[in-house]
């Protein structure tokens, strides 16, 4: 290439440099919202709401402290038996306390799918009796929240958040008022279906 071809080719060059840059400047400027932006959370798996969820024996693991509705850790089963075609589910649990004492409860749950309710009636060792609803609308938890009920002379209230974490297992923490007192941790149950 001689010298007359590269003064050409450096002149065409420097040319479409030049409309390159100054169509650039015309250009609104790249930014990099989209990529700073919060991530998109993976779709989550949902549970359909209702007794075939909790119907079937699981095993449990209760960490928490003692009260006077519990005696404090304890490990074991609970199982979940639908009476019939209907939304009614007994429930029967058949536990181990730490200090090596049975733990037994039993109850009832009725699932009501027009309002996603689940009324809870259940008879823990030693008389109480706790009742209430819990708010099922969310398929990824149950919200609920006992009605006070007398227990060695105080006025008790528990409150649960079922967290359902998948087709076999959910997990429940509890809480509890005291006389009125604000909710204070009482304990957590992990639950795998057996």
């Amino acid at each position: 290439m001689d010298r007359t071809q590269r003064t050409a080719l450096a002149a065409v060059a420097t040319a479409l440099l030049a409309g390159g840059i100054a169509e650039a400047q015309n250009q609104p400027p790249l930014t990099l919202a989209p990529v700073v932006g919060r991530r998109i959370s993976p779709p989550q798996p949902q549970q359909r709401q209702g007794v075939e969820y909790l119907s079937g024996t699981w095993n449990l693991v209760w960490t928490g402290r003692e009260s006077p509705i519990t005696p404090g850790p304890r490990t074991g089963t609970v199982a979940f038996a639908r009476q019939g075609t209907s939304n009614v589910l007994t429930m029967t649990g058949d536990e181990t306390t730490d200090a090596g004492t049975a733990y037994k409860e039993t109850g009832t749950l009725e699932w009501d799918e027009a309002k996603k309710a689940l009324a809870i009636k259940e008879r823990l060792p030693g008389g109480p009796e706790i009742q209430g609803t819990g708010d099922w609308s969310s398929p990824l938890s149950i919200r609920f929240e006992s009605q006070p009920v007398q227990v060695q002379g105080q006025t008790l209230k528990l409150r649960r958040t079922y967290s359902i974490l998948s087709a076999v297992s959910f997990s429940v923490a509890e809480e509890l008022s005291t006389n009125g007192g604000p909710f204070q941790r009482l304990g957590n149950g992990q639950y795998i279906k057996k």
